[in-house]
Parts: structure tokens; C-alpha cells; sequence
């Protein structure tokens, strides 16, 4: 389909809000700051990625002394493709879901409860299972559809041997 247009950029926006309301209030911690959102378009050199919804990075800083900075890099055209391919999934909804999944990875990562450099096939089930349960405690309009269409299409995909991460140490999020 493409890149986000301007009316997709708004429920991008909307759906990350609501993604880092829900990790504050469950885990009493704040992301701000420590991460940013990067769409397709605006990649300068990634190349996009295809099966993937979104890429979590680890930018090293130029000190020593910071702590590293996170970038989660969506996949406009396979976010807009499965929107558009099942259509009662709205764009909201699914960018809450893959958002508040980035966003624990990120607090699990900056918390020490991971290792960004460690085994993902573990902390992939573990950010699942987390993900689930605090979107449950916390419904928001639609995500009910996004997480019945993701278990149908394959029984927990978090859990497929394909969702590793990758020689560039970057996580890829494979909903």
C-alpha cells in the first residue's frame, strides 16, 4: 500500500499515546525520552523489512555515560497491508498493540530485566504474555479484533523459530 499518509501519521501518534499511558500505569515507569518512532519514510539508509510490523534499535550514544536510546522503526506498508487485508482491524488498535510490545521491550531492556544482546526467543514470549495482559487490564476500542485475527492466523506467532533477532542488533516485532 505504501507510506503513512497524514491520516495515518495521527492514529500512529494516537496509538503510541495510548500505548505509553497503558506501560506508565502498569509498570509505573516512563519511556519518555529514551525512545523515538521512525516510520518507513523516514529511514535514511533501512532497507524496509519485509514480515515484520516494526524493528526495535539500539542507538549507542557518543558518551559513554548515557544510557542508550531505542528506536522503534515501523513497517508502514506491512502495517497498512494487514489493516487493509482485514478490515475490521482499525489502524489505532494495532499501532496500541505493536507499540506497548515495543515499549516493554524497551523498559525490560533499560531496566536490566533483558539483555538486548541476550536470547529473544524468551524475551519474545515474555513481552507477549506481558503485552496481553496489560492490554486485557486496560481495554482499549478494537483490540480485542487485533488479538483474536493474531492468534488465528498462527497460534501464538511470537512463539514461531522465525522471530530472532538479527546480526544488526535489532529486535524485529513478528505479530
Amino acid at each position: 500500500m505504501g507510506y503513512f499518509m497524514p491520516e495515518h501519521k495521527i492514529a500512529v501518534r494516537y496509538g503510541s499515546c495510548l500505548a505509553e499511558r497503558v506501560v506508565c500505569k502498569e509498570l509505573s515507569w516512563s519511556g519518555s525520552g529514551m525512545y523515538d518512532i521512525k516510520t518507513l519514510a523516514e529511514f535514511d539508509e533501512e532497507a524496509p523489512k519485509g514480515g515484520v510490523f516494526a524493528q526495535l534499535l539500539r542507538v549507542e550514544p557518543l558518551r559513554s555515560t548515557l544510557p542508550p536510546h531505542y528506536r522503534v522503526c515501523l513497517q508502514d506498508r506491512e502495517i497498512l497491508d494487514f489493516v487493509e487485508g482485514n478490515l475490521d482491524i482499525d489502524l489505532v488498535s494495532l499501532i496500541t498493540y505493536i507499540m506497548t510490545h515495543e515499549l516493554l521491550h524497551i523498559h525490560r531492556f533499560a531496566t536490566g530485566k533483558a539483555d538486548f544482546f541476550g536470547e529473544s526467543r524468551d524475551e519474545e514470549v515474555m513481552v507477549d504474555a506481558l503485552t496481553r495482559v496489560f492490554l486485557a487490564k486496560n481495554p482499549v476500542i478494537g483490540l480485542k479484533r487485533v488479538l483474536s485475527l493474531l492468534d488465528k492466523i498462527a497460534a501464538a506467532p511470537l512463539y514461531n523459530d522465525h522471530i530472532l533477532k538479527n546480526e544488526q542488533r535489532c529486535v524485529n516485532a513478528y505479530l
